[in-house]
């Protein structure tokens, strides 16, 4: 009910109220039906990127009333949008709104202007995965591998260290059949090897902060030009590995429909061979006289063509931020026994997540699941 309806229609109610009363009868009683769906909300994510660009970009946000946000611009801005101050409204059920204020959603007016202003001045991000508490599970590395007739002792961490790491995020898009889209991101080490590559918005599983912490010093070119270089290989292999599974799917869907489009078209073919035929028979019948199989299967060659064009795979890949880490880390130590036979073993912790990664083998120096004892040795599967 929008602002306008709610105070014109007390008026009149009030007009009528008094000639009713003027005539001795009771005022009729209004009644308002309200709407039993919910009210549609502007995404959490949008009021965070928004609060978190004001900020980077030298404004001052401060909290108005009824949920919005008066932002006193900074000099660049101010420039740019030729106004001191704006008031940002993120409330889409709001009937009217303030003298001079935004509305502020993705697809709005100001939603476009701070994406504009947001793409020619990029923010570079810089986030801290904070340390659990413990830091490595009680097992140790018993946890993430198995042994068979071994004995592990006990596990003993070493200091956290922090090492930097980079996130890229990247959407993928498929075309054709039935569109679709995907976050995606590729987390790198310091070395520029893939760590992981998860489907989602964030890197999951972990607490943050903003900034870096012990690290101080930037990353040399040589070593940006390495990410770079290597983000794009893991870009690429996501996209050909999805483009594979997105294949099989696609391709029994085309099939379907072209295997439909056949049937249809292969009845209707045989229909005009047996009109051809009873024409040829007889000539005077006025009924056999339409007609045309070469038609049908040039049409039938057409709309088969429509049908692959409509379902041809096509994929795109698009970076849209980066992400810089300070990522705790640590050393775990820990030592299988059998009889005489006394190995140390050394895996690298995660310690935002609190997981230890696998150890490598004494013999092959293959990451091991599994470790066993052979010839008075220790060595994994293959090695054994």
């Amino acid at each position: 009910m929008s602002a306008d309806v709610a105070t014109k229609k007390p008026r009149r109610a009030a007009g009528r109220s008094r000639a009713a009363a003027g005539n001795g009868r009771a005022p009729a009683v209004t009644s308002v039906v309200h709407s039993p769906s919910a009210p549609p909300t502007l995404p959490p994510e949008w009021r965070a990127f928004v609060g978190r660009w004001l900020e980077a970009a030298g404004c001052t946000v401060s909290d108005a009333a009824r949920g919005d946000w008066e932002v006193d611009l900074s000099p660049a801005l101010r420039r740019r949008w030729r106004r001191q101050r704006v008031r940002l409204v993120f409330d889409p059920q709001r009937p009217t709104l303030p003298r001079g204020a935004w509305f502020t959603a993705p697809g709005s007016g100001a939603g476009r202007k701070l994406l504009e202003a947001a793409l020619e001045d990029p923010v570079c991000t810089r986030r801290t995965a904070l340390a659990q508490v413990p830091g490595a599970p009680e097992a140790g590395i018993a946890s993430v591998c198995r042994v068979r007739g071994l004995t592990w002792g006990p596990a003993r961490l070493g200091p956290v260290r922090y090492e930097r790491r980079v996130a890229f995020h990247a959407v993928l898009t498929r075309w054709g059949g039935l569109p679709l889209q995907e976050p995606w991101v590729v987390l790198l080490g310091p070395d520029g090897a893939c760590l992981e590559t998860v489907q989602g918005s964030q890197v999951p599983d972990i607490r943050t902060r903003e900034g870096l912490y012990q690290i101080s010093e930037p990353p040399s070119d040589e070593q940006r030009v390495q990410w770079m270089q290597q983000a794009r290989g893991a870009l690429d292999q996501l996209l050909d590995d999805r483009e594979h599974e997105w294949e099989r799917g696609i391709a029994r869907l085309r099939d379907d429909e072209l295997g439909r489009l056949g049937a249809f078209f292969s009845a209707r073919i045989e229909e005009e061979e047996e009109r051809l035929r009873r024409r040829a028979s007889h000539p005077e019948d006025p009924d056999l006289a339409h007609g045309d199989a070469t038609s049908l299967k040039l049409e039938w060659e057409r709309r088969a063509a429509e049908v692959r064009q409509r379902w041809a795979l096509r994929a795109e890949l698009r970076l849209w931020g980066i992400e810089e880490w300070s990522w705790p880390v640590a050393d775990l130590e820990q030592e299988l026994r059998a009889g005489a036979v006394h190995v140390r073993l050394t895996s690298r912790v995660d310690v935002a997540r609190g997981k230890p990664e696998l150890p490598c083998c004494p013999g092959c120096g293959a990451p091991a699941e599994m470790l066993v004892r052979a010839r008075g040795a220790v060595g994994c599967a293959r090695c054994a």
